[in-house]
C-alpha cells in the first residue's frame, strides 16, 4: 500500500466566547495552515449556529459539518426542528451528525432511560431527520458511540444498522456515514488495531488475557467491521476527538495526551501503511476514513495556560513558531465593541430608516456611523442594508478584518423578530 495522507479537520470551540469575529479569525488561518480541510461546529436543536460561522469558514475553505449533540426530537415534533437543517445545507454544510452518544443514560434527559428498546426509539427519532437531510443533500452521519457505555457499543451499533435495513431504509444506507470517537483510554495507539477479525475471542465487557477489544483509538475499525457485517456495506467514517484520553484528565498525564495526538497528527499527515508499525501506532489511511478530526475544547482543557492559536501552531507546527506567534497576534481586541452601520444618502438618514433601528440602538446602544472603514474597527457590525447600499465586497471587507457582521432585516416588524432571537440580547 501506498502512503497516503488523511484528511485533517478540527472540532471548534463550544464555548459561546470564540464565536466572536475577532476570535474566529484568528483561530480558522491556523487551522487551514495546519492542513485542516473540515471543521466540526457542534449545535442543538434549539438555536441555530450564526451564519457569519459559516461564512468565515468558507473564506478558510474549511468544509464545515454540524455535530447536533443534543437528544434527538420526538418524531411528532419533527416539523419544529426540520428547519435547521434546511438553513445548514443552504449555508455550505456537507454532512450532519445526528446525536451524540445514545448509548449512554445522560444522552437521554428529557425522555429517559428505556433499556429494553433504547435502540428502536433512538431510530424513531433519527428516521425523519436522516431522511430529510437525504433529501436535502445532506450527508446523514450515525451518532458517534461511547467506547463501552451503559448500553455496549458494538450491540447498539449491530443493532441499530440492523434496524435501519429491516426497515427497508435503503435511502438512509446508501447514503449513511459512521462515526467514532477517538478515545485512546490511556492504552498503546495501535490497541484493537485489526478489529474483530484480528481479536476474535474478544467478548463484551471481559478483558481476556492477550487478547483488545474496541475500547481504544481503533474503535472506527470496529464499528466498520459491524458495518460490513450488517449490511455488505464498508461505510466511510469520521473520527472525532482524536486523541482524548476518554477518561478524566485527573487519571493520565498532560504530556501523554499531547503525545498521542501529536503522533495521530503526524501519521495522518504522513501516512503509513497497514501493517507497517514498525513498533508505532498507525492510523489507517484510506477512502474509507472521511476525515480525522482533533477537539479545541480537548486541548483546551489539558492545557495548563490560556490556549492561543500560536499554542496549536506550535502542537503540531513546531518549524514555524514565529509564524505562530505572529498568527496569534491578530487576537487584538478591536476598540469598539458594536457598531451600527447606516446608508449614507446626500439628505441624510431618513426618519423611517431611524425609526426601523430605533429598537437595535436600545437594545444594544452601539457606536452609530456610515463608514465601512470604521466599522472595522468593531467586534460586531450590525448593517442596515436598505436595498443595495452596501455591497457583497463591503460586507466581505469587515469581515476579513475580522468582525461579526448582522446583516438587519430591512422592514420594523423583521427587526423586532431578529431581536427576539438574537443571542446577543441578554
Amino acid at each position: 500500500m501506498s502512503e497516503n495522507t488523511q484528511e485533517l479537520g478540527f472540532i471548534y470551540f463550544s464555548s459561546p466566547e470564540y464565536f466572536v469575529g475577532r476570535k474566529i479569525s484568528a483561530w480558522m488561518p491556523v487551522l487551514r495552515r495546519l492542513g485542516a480541510s473540515v471543521i466540526v461546529f457542534n449545535g442543538n436543536f434549539i438555536r441555530a449556529i450564526p451564519e457569519d460561522i459559516f461564512l468565515c469558514a468558507k473564506d478558510y475553505q474549511l468544509t464545515p459539518v454540524v455535530h447536533l449533540t443534543s437528544e434527538l426530537p420526538l418524531a411528532r415534533k419533527f416539523n419544529e426542528v426540520a428547519f435547521l437543517l434546511d438553513v445548514y445545507a443552504k449555508w455550505g454544510v456537507n454532512e450532519v451528525i445526528l446525536g451524540n452518544k445514545p448509548n449512554m443514560k445522560q444522552a437521554w434527559p428529557m425522555a429517559g432511560w428505556h433499556y429494553d428498546n433504547i435502540v428502536d426509539h433512538f431510530l424513531d427519532r433519527f428516521i425523519p431527520l436522516a431522511t430529510h437531510a437525504v433529501r436535502l443533500g445532506l450527508t446523514p452521519v450515525a451518532p458517534p458511540l461511547q467506547p463501552g457505555g451503559d448500553y455496549w457499543d458494538t450491540a447498539f451499533m449491530e443493532l441499530f444498522l440492523a434496524g435501519l435495513k429491516r426497515r427497508q431504509l435503503s435511502e438512509i444506507l446508501e447514503h449513511l456515514v459512521l462515526s467514532s470517537y477517538g478515545y485512546t483510554f490511556n492504552k498503546p495507539l495501535d490497541w484493537g488495531d485489526g478489529g474483530p477479525e484480528q481479536w476474535m475471542s474478544t467478548e463484551p465487557y471481559q478483558a481476556k488475557a492477550g487478547q483488545q477489544d474496541q475500547l481504544g483509538f481503533h474503535h472506527f475499525e470496529w464499528m466498520q467491521a459491524i458495518g460490513q457485517k450488517v449490511s455488505g456495506t464498508q461505510f466511510q467514517t469520521l473520527i472525532l476527538d482524536a486523541g482524548n484520553p476518554g477518561v478524566q484528565y485527573s487519571e493520565t498525564q498532560p504530556t501523554k495526551v499531547f503525545r498521542d495526538i501529536q503522533q495521530i497528527m503526524r501519521f495522518c499527515q504522513s501516512g503509513s501503511p497497514k501493517g507497517d508499525h514498525n513498533g508505532k501506532a498507525s492510523i489507517v489511511c484510506s477512502d474509507s476514513i472521511r476525515f480525522c478530526a482533533f477537539s479545541l475544547d480537548t486541548l483546551n482543557e489539558i492545557m495548563s495556560k490560556p490556549f492561543e492559536p500560536a499554542h496549536l501552531a506550535q502542537l503540531f507546527d513546531g518549524k514555524n513558531k514565529e509564524k505562530a506567534f505572529a498568527v496569534a497576534q491578530t487576537d487584538e481586541r478591536k476598540p469598539i465593541k458594536h457598531y451600527l452601520l447606516l446608508p449614507a444618502h446626500r439628505s441624510g438618514v431618513s426618519d423611517a430608516i431611524l425609526n426601523k433601528v430605533r429598537p437595535i440602538i436600545k437594545a444594544f446602544q452601539p457606536t452609530i456611523g456610515f463608514s465601512i472603514r470604521e466599522a472595522s474597527l468593531a467586534e460586531r457590525v450590525s448593517v442596515y442594508p436598505d436595498g443595495g447600499a452596501f455591497s457583497d465586497g463591503d460586507i466581505n471587507q469587515l469581515r476579513s478584518s475580522g468582525c461579526v457582521v448582522d446583516l438587519l432585516p430591512e422592514s420594523g416588524i423583521e427587526i423586532a423578530t431578529y431581536l427576539q432571537n438574537n443571542p446577543y440580547v441578554k
